[in-house]
């Protein structure tokens, strides 16, 4: 009896986007995983109107780096910066994240 082969994507998206996942995982370092994973939560990281106003660029070394146009916003995410600490390693699971640069 002949064993019938496992098709990923046409009966299960989610297998191939399973593989996909698996082979980026491979590609990526922890630091950028980390910061991926903090993007995709940035509305339980940014409080109130940060979120609109304030994006999450890169993590390296520590710090995490975030994006804003304007001098107001940048002084307001300096002074949220012990919350958004506090928020980025509760959610990561670890100490990941141990200081925050605003640009």
């Amino acid at each position: 009896m002949k064993k019938k082969r496992q098709v990923l994507c046409k009966d299960d998206p989610l297998k191939a986007g399973d593989l996909a996942m698996n082979l980026l995982d491979g590609l990526l370092k922890p630091e950028q995983k980390d910061a991926i994973i903090l993007d995709n939560s940035k509305d339980q990281i940014l409080p109130g109107k940060l979120l609109e106003k304030v994006k999450i660029s890169s993590l390296s070394k520590g710090t995490l780096t975030l994006k804003t146009n304007s001098s107001v916003w940048r002084v307001e995410t300096l002074a949220q910066k012990a919350s958004i600490l506090a928020a980025c390693n509760r959610i990561l699971g670890k100490i990941a994240v141990k200081n925050i640069r605003v640009g």
